[in-house]
């Protein structure tokens, strides 16, 4: 591996939720757009094309995208547990699950692992992204887990892993929300500190969306908040930068010893908690070292 650092700007969203770019925020220019779930409100196929159009359209030189909660019929298992909440019946999963086959350009993860390669930066990177979210036991919701199988289910999450997506935030970082009371997921947390990847991106928690460094200590403790984001796009006609170089003012990430947690959810409110208000997506800078052997498969 080559001791040279190549920096990479990392475009992150989140729960958009049938809203393309131009209909409440734009989408910057950047190296990676990464997309960490609800795409769509209910999951049906019309939603599932629109939102696939303009993900296509997209101009990035790589586009990982998971799913959510929300999208419904991407999910095989999805079924009517509960007498409460929705009544949504999923479309048929094969025929959504097309639509991933008919655009090739977007690199769709399901709880999967992938060494993703960006030939003109000369980096590779470890990429594992799920769709998965905490079964709160009272809404009848796709990709969820009950808390009996959360250990095991976020321990598939591979070490040396650089970049993690997930639906869900971990538990007590970027999980505020007026929606799901209990927040993000503990066993996510846990995995996290053992795995540290240098960046981790989710949504889910609309009201928590903002960044964090968590520095991880030597043993099997919590970690430490050190540095926590100020947008620059808050109220201004700035991007919202993430800078993780250390370059511009922003904080060098330790890789290794410290993970950046991005909520990157483009909806600042969740369901019926106030009108329709929308965030900036999230521009992330990192430093990452470049390889000789890069996968561009």
């Amino acid at each position: 591996m080559a001791l040279d650092l190549q920096k990479l700007r990392i475009v992150c969203v989140s729960d958009t939720h049938n809203h393309a770019p131009g209909q409440g925020y734009t989408l910057p220019a950047g190296d990676v757009l990464i997309h960490a779930g609800d795409l769509t409100n209910q999951g049906s196929l019309a939603e599932l094309e629109n939102a696939f159009e303009w993900l296509a359209k997209a101009d990035f030189a790589y586009k990982i995208v998971v799913a959510g909660n929300h999208d419904l019929s991407l999910d095989e298992d999805y079924n009517l547990k509960y007498d409460s909440g929705w009544r949504v019946q999923a479309e048929n999963f094969e025929q959504c699950r097309a639509l991933l086959a008919s655009h090739p350009n977007i690199h769709y993860l399901e709880h999967a692992a992938s060494t993703i390669g960006l030939l003109k930066k000369n980096v590779s990177l470890n990429v594992f992204a799920s769709p998965q979210s905490p079964d709160r036991g009272h809404q009848n919701w796709a990709f969820q887990y009950p808390a009996q199988a959360a250990d095991l289910l976020w321990d598939a999450i591979p070490s040396g892993t650089d970049i993690l997506i997930t639906h869900t935030p971990p538990s007590g970082h970027c999980d505020t929300s007026t929606h799901w009371q209990e927040g993000g997921c503990p066993a996510l947390k846990r995995r996290l500190r053992h795995v540290r990847p240098a960046l981790h991106i989710c949504g889910h928690c609309h009201e928590g969306r903002r960044a964090e460094v968590v520095r991880w200590g030597e043993d099997d403790g919590e970690g430490e908040v050190v540095w926590r984001w100020e947008d620059p796009g808050q109220g201004s006609k700035k991007q919202s930068l993430l800078d993780l170089t250390g370059l511009r003012g922003g904080w060098k990430l330790k890789r290794g010893h410290e993970t950046a947690i991005v909520n990157a959810s483009v909806m600042a409110r969740s369901h019926g908690r106030g009108g329709v208000a929308f965030n900036k997506p999230v521009v992330v800078d990192i430093l990452l070292p470049t390889r000789s052997n890069v996968d561009t498969s």
